[in-house]
């Protein structure tokens, strides 16, 4: 038998072009296949299925490859409106398969949500918005004088008008729902016989509590990764493709700062991810990016220093001040946020390429948060872990941290760490602390999916104890502190973007910052969150990564 090697291609197997009827399963369960470079199958490799286009749903979204290399979603039922649908699966640092389908209107017609869906409202009250459903046949006209009853299906709430009758234009609208008495989720089932039940999702507020309105600010995205914000109010965010975009103050369109650079490699979960500003970037312009770089002949990640022109109109650069960031094969775990912190220095987070070595590996750059002056060099007062470690390590022996936050006049600084299937992890930083991470077999083998811990306090009992941790892995993004009386009880929470979770989580860290309990899981059942940054407005923005057109960022506003 041959052993395989690491895994490096990915490969759709089955269940693609396929067709059903709206809110139907597919008739063949979308699979795919993870080799090594040789076409060798790897197995107990961690695959994640998401819906990225037409809003159905998936059972058994996060599995393992068997021993063929193969792994299967559990079910892909497609969306409620006729037209495209996609089904995205990804194994870590390896390229993403694409399974299309297309929903047909049934003979019969289809019911779709209209209106009144993913509100928020304090508990025992009315949701604002009476949810209604539209009801079409076959060619897509509106069909009145059908009766759809709505019913509570979790929750605890109740409605008035549980039974709707659809108008001329096909309309059919609930009298009212009224959250039950409990913080959390809600759901509204609307029904009609012979066609799928419709689900309407609502948060019900604990008194307190903010309800969040969420726009879409921005839509057509490829992959936007992170969201920083200039003095003038300017929002610059980057897309993993490679792109910078400045959305000024008032306008609606946002203005291109840079074309991909001709040195990037965007692959998997590499390309141009974290962006900061200088502290002086008002009269100085200049903004750090996170890029991978064939510039050096083979691949890297590294800082780069630009100086961003004037209106933003395109970029000068000034030069890479840190080179050498170890890149995977595939682009995996490449960490990647940028931070530019209150003592003036760049933190940056770096992944470990899924190599069994780097973690703990004290001579690279790999697996580890690094503090910068803004030319590069280690910060003053980094710590010495001995003769021939970077003095570029603040802290080491971290997966895939994407997340790093600041807590307002405490000093704390708080790394958010997208973990493998079966922890991720918020830890309280401290100068030369372990994380712990260490998926070395013993062979130089990666053992990151089948067993290795997250922090491995037997191999290091002195390892840096995580403040919080997320047992069932839904994938770290970015975190931010949520800031403003606006927010009333989540102000000075911890803000954390999950990817598979699909949610916005947050907790207050105790004052020592040892623990952290999740209190509210915001923005459900929506999208992959990848970034989360407040906005000098009191607003937070929020990056959904997701492949184009679906794209996205939000402004969600505190009431």
């Amino acid at each position: 038998m041959v052993e395989p090697g690491a895994p490096a291609i990915t490969e759709l197997v089955a269940g693609d072009q396929q067709t059903a009827p709206v809110g139907e399963l597919v008739p063949v369960t979308p699979r795919m296949r993870v080799t090594d470079s040789q076409g060798v199958p790897v197995p107990g490799v961690e695959v994640t299925f998401y819906v990225s286009v037409g809003g159905g749903e998936v059972t058994g979204e996060k599995t393992v490859t068997g021993a063929d290399g193969t792994a299967a979603v559990g079910s892909w039922r497609l969306g409620p409106i006729p037209g495209a649908n996609e089904l995205t699966g990804e194994a870590p640092g390896l390229a993403p398969v694409l399974f299309k389908a297309v929903a047909t209107a049934s003979a019969d017609g289809s019911m779709e949500i209209l209106d009144g869906n993913h509100q928020y409202a304090p508990v025992g009250q009315a949701v604002g918005v009476a949810p209604a459903v539209v009801l079409r046949d076959g060619g897509g006209a509106p069909v009145a004088g059908q009766t759809v009853s709505f019913e509570v299906v979790s929750g605890g709430g109740s409605v008035a008008g549980g039974t709707a009758t659809s108008d001329a234009q096909g309309v059919a609208r609930v009298g009212s729902w009224t959250l039950g008495g409990s913080a959390g989720l809600n759901e509204l089932a609307a029904k009609i016989q012979g066609k799928p039940t419709v689900v309407f999702r609502a948060t019900g507020v604990a008194q307190g509590d903010p309800t969040l309105d969420r726009q879409v600010l921005l839509g057509g995205l490829a992959h936007p990764w992170d969201i920083t914000f200039a003095p003038d109010g300017t929002m610059l965010y980057t897309e993993r493709g490679g792109r910078l975009w400045a959305l000024r103050p008032g306008q609606s369109e946002p203005v291109e700062v840079m074309k991909p650079p001709s040195d990037l490699n965007p692959q998997s979960q590499s390309g141009l991810l974290g962006v900061a500003l200088d502290k002086d970037f008002a009269s100085n312009r200049i903004a750090y990016l996170y890029v991978s770089s064939n510039l050096s002949g083979s691949m890297d990640n590294r800082v780069r220093k630009v100086q961003i022109g004037e209106n933003y109109s395109g970029v000068t650069v000034l030069g890479d001040i840190l080179t050498g960031i170890p890149w995977g094969s595939g682009g995996g775990h490449s960490g990647g946020r940028l931070r530019l912190g209150p003592d003036g220095f760049l933190y940056v987070t770096t992944g470990d390429n899924r190599a069994a070595t780097i973690p703990q590996d004290l001579k690279g750059l790999g697996s580890k948060v690094l503090r910068i002056t803004t030319d590069g060099q280690p910060a003053p007062g980094n710590p010495d872990l001995g003769p021939g470690t970077r003095r570029e390590i603040f802290a080491y022996g971290f997966r895939n941290p994407q997340g790093i936050a600041f807590r307002p006049g405490s000093g704390q600084v708080f790394l958010c760490e997208h973990g493998p299937n079966q922890d991720d992890e918020v830890t309280l930083l401290k100068p030369g602390g372990n994380g712990g991470w260490d998926p070395n077999d013993g062979n130089g083998n990666y053992n990151g999916y089948s067993g290795a811990k997250m922090t491995d306090t037997q191999k290091f009992p002195g390892a840096l104890p995580p403040t919080l941790v997320v047992s069932d892995s839904q994938g770290m993004g970015g975190c931010d502190f949520l800031q403003g009386t606006g927010w009333k009880s989540y102000d000075g929470r911890l803000a954390v973007a999950m990817l598979a979770g699909r949610r916005l989580i947050s907790g207050r860290p105790s004052s020592d910052g040892s623990k952290m309990e999740v209190v509210s899981n915001d923005l459900q059942n929506i999208a992959r969150l990848r970034a989360v940054t407040m906005g000098p407005d009191g607003n937070v923005y929020i990056a959904v990564d997701e492949p184009a057109p679906n794209g996205q960022i939000w402004r969600v506003s505190p009431k």
